[in-house]
């Protein structure tokens, strides 16, 4: 036991001492509380069933986004973590340029949402190798097959929640396939898909294939630079927007409905620059939100001729007596830079105040702004429905 004699230390130095070290408590107690926090939450049980052929490298990024949410938000699979290295279906690559297929099985139990996160598939330039250029190659594994097809619908029953996205519908997914498909998530596809670039010319991010089918079909060669739009559909035409002459500075802009900011709480509108596909939705739905391109009369009226339309569903909404579907007919989830931590309480929040909802040369923006907030509700409402 210390004995401090008063008559050698007064009050002023005890406070002198006891003032940092109760400062760097504070300190610590402040940096340390969103882990606290975090740490402190319950587990959610909730079933995630999640199919993705699109994995050619172990990046995952066709759905590590959202295995950060599910994880952030600590929903647990069967009492763990999700893993983004095994807790999906669909194409897993492994050591040595090998891999394996997991089918989605029939006899699961307690399924609470299905994401189909990319359908569109591996192929050899990009598994054996680089394909930075994006050449076409031949297809190793992808489409959405008729047997995972039908495993998922045998789930399409006490109010499973069914979530899939861009390119769900394109080649190489059959037309039976692509038909069923149409019933099940309420929309059809157009045929036309497209993306904003910040740079066009060639070598930078345009794929191989675009540049080569617009040089065939104009017979000149392709001397596009800055920013703009490619779009393409099944039959391989291509139309290109250039930035000033055809679009605004805006690009392509998520804009919601009011249902939408009703149900999402998002007001604002926010950018976004990744591949899309156009659909239609069918009756009885709702539209959540719409992009909308801002262009000038001359790419109006480039549109107009290829009956493309200038403002079209971006996030839609079904639901039904045994399940509920949404189409995002963005590649919303598709984002490499994914922080490696989860386990901090707002983090996704942190990374909304750090990032612009307007950026022009990233999705960043978007993912963080919009989808994160997004999937967040739609989590929370599957884990209430489950719940009750």
């Amino acid at each position: 036991m210390v004995v401090i004699s008063k008559k050698n230390i007064s009050g002023k130095e005890i406070k002198l001492k006891i003032v940092p070290i109760v400062s760097f408590l504070l300190f610590l107690l402040i940096i340390t509380s969103p882990f606290l926090l975090w740490i402190s939450e319950q587990n959610k049980e909730l079933n995630v069933l999640v199919l993705d052929n699109t994995v050619p490298d172990t990046k995952y990024r066709e759905h590590k986004g959202l295995f950060w949410i599910l994880n952030n938000e600590k929903y647990v699979l069967d009492g763990k973590n999700y893993d983004k290295k095994i807790d999906y279906y669909g194409f897993f690559p492994l050591e040595n340029k090998k891999y394996n297929i997991r089918k989605v099985p029939s006899d699961l139990e307690n399924i609470d949402i299905i994401y189909i996160a990319d359908s569109y598939g591996v192929y050899e330039k990009e598994f054996y190798g680089e394909n930075i250029e994006g050449t076409r190659s031949k297809l190793i594994y992808g489409g959405m097959y008729e047997d995972d097809l039908a495993a998922i619908q045998s789930y399409l029953n006490g109010g499973v929640t069914l979530i899939s996205e861009f390119n769900t519908f394109g080649s190489p997914t059959s037309q039976d396939t692509k038909l069923k498909l149409y019933e099940i998530l309420k929309v059809e596809w157009t045929g036309w898909i497209g993306r904003y670039f910040y740079d066009l010319s060639q070598g930078v991010e345009v794929p191989v294939w675009a540049i080569n089918n617009w040089q065939a079909q104009n017979r000149r060669d392709w001397n596009f630079s800055g920013p703009g739009f490619v779009f393409a559909d099944e039959n391989d035409h291509i139309v290109v927007l250039e930035e000033k002459k055809d679009i605004t500075s805006k690009g392509c802009i998520m804009r919601y409905t009011e249902e939408g900011k009703s149900y999402f709480g998002i007001k604002e509108d926010i950018r976004y620059n990744y591949w899309f596909d156009i659909v239609n939705p069918k009756e009885g739905v709702i539209i959540y939100s719409s992009f909308v391109l801002d262009l000038t009369d001359t790419g109006k009226d480039k549109l107009e001729k290829m009956s493309i339309p200038l403002s079209f569903p971006a996030i839609i909404y079904s639901t039904g007596e045994e399940y509920n579907s949404y189409y995002f007919s963005g590649d919303f989830v598709d984002m490499g830079n994914i922080p490696y931590i989860y386990w901090i309480k707002g983090y996704d929040l942190f990374n909304k105040w750090t990032s612009s909802n307007q950026d022009e040369f990233e999705n960043k923006g978007f993912f963080w702004h919009g989808y994160v907030p997004m999937l967040k509700r739609i989590l929370s409402d599957a884990y209430k429905n489950k719940s009750n």
